[in-house]
């Protein structure tokens, strides 16, 4: 399996599925929408990348990037519009009452709230930066995938199928054949799945670092977790 994160475009798999016999009515939109129906499905770690965003706010909100799949953290830089100033942590509100934004005025923590791709902030003003996973695109804008043969087949059948899948409801398609290509995709699909789920030993290794830790670090929020997944050292004294 190919673990060494390289990605390919979307665009590439498309041409190759529109090639096929039965997609002679499937449109480039129509298999892009599949196929980011398959992205989210599968989850993958290696189909996103880390981003992040410095962005101001205007009287407590700021619009978000549409992009956006999951937000990791918030940090609070005050008037400072720079990504390597520290910034303050921010934790998501449990304030029933945070979008009253006149209230916030009172609070003394740094909290925000995301609705309809808009961020409402406990500040009135200054700039925040926004660490997110997003979906890796290419110049033109189609999603990136992991070069990787099962993760590609699985696209392909998994394209086909959602395809077929109302000729197949209308009688126009065959039994056997609709049921082999459900058949291909999930076989892919789920290869595609285990080999992608841990990216290496590596992530592995930091991953069981964090979770094995004996003492455990309570300001890790503060510091953005730098340090969760090194390996606990200790002095005998």
């Amino acid at each position: 399996m190919n673990h060494n994160g390289k990605l390919v475009s979307v665009g590439t798999i498309l041409w190759r599925v529109l090639r096929h016999p039965l997609a002679l009515d499937l449109t480039y939109e129509q298999a892009s929408e599949f196929a980011l129906e398959f992205l989210r499905l599968i989850g993958a770690p290696l189909s996103f990348i880390d981003t992040i965003v410095s962005l101001e706010l205007n009287h407590y909100k700021v619009a978000i990037p549409n992009n956006i799949i999951d937000i990791r953290a918030v940090r609070y830089n005050g008037s400072n519009s720079c990504t390597n100033c520290g910034g303050i942590a921010m934790r998501y509100a449990t304030d029933l009452f945070h979008m009253d934004s006149e209230n916030n005025e009172y609070s003394r923590e740094h909290t925000y709230v995301v609705q309809n791709c808009v961020l409402t902030s406990s500040m009135k003003d200054g700039f925040i930066d926004i660490s997110y996973k997003a979906i890796a695109t290419d110049e033109h804008g189609y999603p990136m995938i992991p070069d990787n043969e099962s993760y590609k087949m699985g696209l392909e059948y998994y394209i086909l199928h959602r395809h077929i899948e109302p000729l197949w409801s209308m009688g126009k398609i065959q039994d056997k054949v609709f049921q082999y290509y459900g058949q291909q995709r999930d076989w892919y699909l789920g290869q595609a799945s285990s080999a992608l789920t841990i990216a290496n030993m590596d992530h592995l290794e930091s991953a069981m670092n964090g979770l094995n830790r004996i003492l455990i670090q309570n300001n890790s929020h503060e510091t953005f977790y730098k340090n969760y997944g090194m390996k606990e050292r200790f002095k005998n004294y």
